[in-house]
């Protein structure tokens, strides 16, 4: 199975639109672990899913990637960057009637990320800190929601690689 979290956000969002709206496919943007769960989704769900990537994405995420999809994906390269990749998959979506999985700012996907702390939770009850990845922000955004009403005493400190600082 997808080793992501990310799966968990994208199955979560698209399991849960109305049927009427996913029918008419969904899209991505992704250069990676969002892309496969998107895949996944697409194909677990039956559902038809274009994914754009960036043209630097690497072969193995993008035969990852169609994998994961089978034949219920399109893989689309384009852009140099996640910006002007993304951007090119609004702009189909809005051409096409489809809907747009973010890969992090949606409370869908922010709520199928958060069950990462579920399981925390269910392992250590009491966690003086717990230190997470800030990333785009889905991941840290669903446990920091989960612990402040499971584990309110937990401090909670994001964290970020120094070549690729998110938040500073």
């Amino acid at each position: 199975l997808v080793s992501s979290y990310k799966l968990r956000g994208a199955y979560n969002k698209i399991s849960t639109l109305d049927k009427s709206i996913a029918s008419k496919g969904v899209v991505c943007a992704s250069a990676g672990n969002h892309a496969q769960g998107f895949a996944y989704s697409c194909a677990n769900l039956n559902l038809k899913g274009f994914v754009f990537m960036p043209i630097t994405t690497p072969p193995q995420k993008i035969s990852q990637t169609q994998m994961w999809g089978g034949g219920n994906i399109e893989i689309i390269l384009t852009g140099d960057t996640f910006d002007d990749t993304a951007a090119s998959a609004i702009e189909f979506c809005n051409n096409n009637q489809m809907t747009f999985i973010h890969p992090f700012d949606d409370e869908k996907i922010i709520e199928g990320q958060a069950t990462v702390g579920v399981e925390i939770f269910e392992q250590l009850q009491n966690i003086d800190y717990l230190f997470i990845p800030i990333g785009g922000g889905g991941l840290s955004a669903g446990l920091i929601t989960y612990f402040k009403e499971f584990s309110p005493n937990t401090k909670i400190v994001g964290v970020e690689p120094l070549g690729a600082p998110a938040m500073k």
